[in-house]
């Protein structure tokens, strides 16, 4: 293979690994909303779907989830 092709490859590889793991990154729809979680008072607009997102923070584990208002 030249170089052509693994560059082609790398980005492909790249992608797909983005794809997997970082796309639904600041979305909460996939897991369930944790109990202890409490309210802050960030509140920002999602950029993909202008609606405003409340920052959540749990104290037990440090954890950040983004909610929709």
């Amino acid at each position: 293979m030249g170089v052509v092709e693994w560059v082609i490859l790398a980005v492909v590889v790249v992608g797909v690994v983005f794809a997997l793991f970082g796309w639904d990154r600041y979305r909460s729809s996939r897991k369930v909303a944790s109990k202890s979680s409490q309210p802050t008072s960030e509140v920002f607009t999602d950029p993909s779907t202008g609606k405003p997102m409340r920052v959540w923070y749990n104290p037990a584990t440090g954890e950040r989830e983004y909610r929709p208002e």
